[in-house]
């Protein structure tokens, strides 16, 4: 086994960093021919990369909403004291949120937002479909107040109001 300060190029035969490394292992962990084993847990891993990236996105979504609801209370705590002297002291979150879930539904899904000028000045209705998650619903309004600075309220159906945090 090598230590201290020798290399696998010191000897009489210079190895490939990989080939040095499967040397090492084998002696580390006393197993023949380690590479059969390695080369079974890379096609098992390829095997089960579509499972892995199934579960990623749900996944960075949790975590993004947690994200935002933690960004939200710290903002609260810190900006107390100028939410009396303030107008409006949430313009800052929203920009910040509606940025970061605009990049987040740019990055995973590609969304884009057309026919915006459709949408009246005033009060108007629009009738989305969301599936398990209202994350759709999410990227709209985040996109429309990016593009035209407007918020845009909802009505929703009890199971949202369930969604933990």
């Amino acid at each position: 086994m090598t230590g201290g300060n020798e290399s696998c190029t010191a000897g009489p035969t210079s190895m490939s960093y990989l080939t040095c490394l499967t040397y090492i292992l084998e002696e580390w962990t006393g197993v023949e021919d380690i590479g059969d084993y390695l080369s079974y847990a890379f096609y098992i891993l390829w095997l089960l990369f579509p499972l892995v990236v199934v579960f990623v996105l749900p996944g960075v979504i949790v975590i993004l909403f947690y994200v935002s609801i933690l960004w939200l209370h710290i903002y609260k705590r810190k900006n107390e004291i100028k939410e009396a002297y303030s107008h409006d002291v949430w313009i800052g979150a929203r920009e910040m949120l509606a940025t970061i879930w605009d990049g987040h539904g740019r990055i995973w899904h590609g969304y884009e937002l057309h026919g915006v000028e459709n949408i009246p000045q005033g009060p108007g209705l629009v009738v989305f479909y969301h599936g398990a998650t209202p994350v759709d619903y999410i990227y709209f309004s985040a996109r429309l107040h990016i593009m035209k600075k407007r918020r845009c309220s909802v009505v929703a159906d009890h199971f949202v109001f369930r969604l933990p945090g």
